[in-house]
């Protein structure tokens, strides 16, 4: 289950990139990962590969976030960005 990477610096074959959305990059990310293709492989074996993913599954592959997701609020009184930089002093 190789996938034929002959052509990898071949920089025309990877223009679709810029046009993906950021699940269709998390997608292409993902099918070239060695251990996720054992894993599929697996699911093609037990013929199970059209089952949904189990929730702990979907999270082991970064297919689901840890917790809940929670409404954006503009007035929460937090700066947007930190008061300390990475390495640097506080403004």
């Amino acid at each position: 289950m190789r996938p034929d990477t002959s052509h990898w610096r071949d920089g025309r074959r990877y223009e679709f990139f810029d046009t993906l959305p950021v699940e269709g990059l998390a997608w292409e990310c993902l099918r070239r990962f060695e251990r996720y293709q054992e894993h599929y492989g697996e699911l093609v074996a037990m013929k199970a590969e059209d089952h949904p993913y189990s929730t702990g599954a979907q999270r082991h592959w970064g297919l689901r976030f840890p917790g809940s997701s929670e409404p954006f609020r503009a007035s929460s009184g937090r700066p947007m960005v930190a008061a300390r930089q990475s390495g640097g002093l506080a403004r």
